[in-house]
């Protein structure tokens, strides 16, 4: 165990602000609305992969064994201190894990999650569980909705859009969760040298000053491998979101009537700095202009190809972009598909 979890919650509930706490019928009906939505997401969402018959019935089978949560902020970050056990393979750690050490990163990664937690909506773990896990941070969900005054009906389905997109994402490649665990857990246990906190360090000792943006693992890590690794991860996470930002719109201009409002205002909202534990991790700023990059890649290579053969890019790990073909996707276009 590289992050205890315990104590990751029990140093959040020192440190999360106190939310707003809804009494309890609205609460009642904010989980069981999250977990219908999600549920109703999921075949939305499926519905505009254009699968085959065959592979969407694989599909729908992994998306049923996965798990909806509905969460509080304590709840997130602990299930947050899961997921980095999940995804980084202690076994490629270049020193053993001790107790005091997995107490330190559960610290670092506590203290910076407990910013966050009131931030981020939703979150797709494909780490903690092999089927993966759908989690909503209920509190985040009540204060965005009231902050950017929409409709609630219609933010909350949008979403379990967003996210449900990550969902069917991985439960279409399955591979690609053992792909990102490899190239993450690389990264993660790699030895960087870290000014003024004694040169070479693991990078798990210095989690929280990234997360923070006080450091960056682009400029911190000096072996061409494993930056290699880190590029790849980028754009593959540029990929997920854009994806998933495009498919949000698009399916839900047929079910939220609101759906361009809601555009315009969570726009703003992230443009104001909304970032994700992965993303801070591995020192993107996945602000609106990353976000947008990967969206332009899937609508361009949509225009060419169409849904069917974007989808090639789920069929197997060569047919990921890289960080030059996101930003020119007729690079991908030539190379898949000539």
């Amino acid at each position: 165990m590289i992050v205890d979890e315990r104590f990751a919650a029990r140093t959040a509930r020192e440190l999360v602000s106190a939310a707003k706490v809804p009494d309890l019928g609205e609460l009642e009906a904010l989980v069981a609305g999250m977990k219908d939505n999600a549920l109703t997401a999921q075949d939305l969402v499926l519905d505009s992969f254009l699968l085959a018959p065959a592979h969407a019935d694989d599909v729908r089978a992994r998306l049923a064994a996965g798990t909806v949560l509905v969460l509080d902020q304590v709840g997130w970050v602990k299930a947050n201190a899961q997921s980095v056990n999940g995804m980084v393979d202690e076994a490629a750690l270049p020193a053993p894990v001790t107790p005091a050490t997995a107490k330190g990163a559960a610290v670092e990664v506590a203290g910076v999650l407990s910013l966050l937690s009131t931030r981020v909506l939703g979150q797709f773990d494909p780490f903690a569980e092999e089927a993966g896990r759908l989690m909503f941070v209920a509190p985040a969900v009540l204060i965005a909705e009231e902050a950017m005054n929409v409709d609630a009906r219609d933010f909350r389905m949008w979403v379990a859009l967003h996210e449900a997109t990550h969902q069917v994402q991985f439960a279409t490649a399955p591979w690609l969760r053992e792909h990102m665990r490899s190239l993450l857990s690389g990264v993660v246990s790699t030895r960087v040298r870290m000014p003024g906190v004694g040169g070479i360090v693991d990078l798990f000792a210095t989690v929280g000053r990234i997360l923070k943006g006080e450091a960056s693992l682009v400029d911190l890590i000096r072996d061409e491998e494993m930056r290699a690794a880190l590029d790849e991860a980028t754009a593959i996470l540029s990929l997920l979101e854009g994806h998933a930002d495009v498919v949000m719109d698009e399916v839900g201009a047929g079910v939220i009537p609101s759906v361009r409002r809601l555009r315009r205002k969570f726009e703003a909202r992230r443009d104001a700095g909304q970032g994700g534990f992965l993303s801070n991790l591995l020192g993107m700023d996945l602000k609106l202009a990353q976000y947008r990059d990967g969206a332009k890649f899937v609508r361009a290579v949509r225009r060419e190809v169409g849904q069917k053969g974007f989808s090639r890019v789920y069929d197997e790990p060569a047919n990921l972009p890289s960080t030059a073909e996101i930003h020119e996707p007729e690079l991908w276009l030539d190379r898949v598909h000539g």
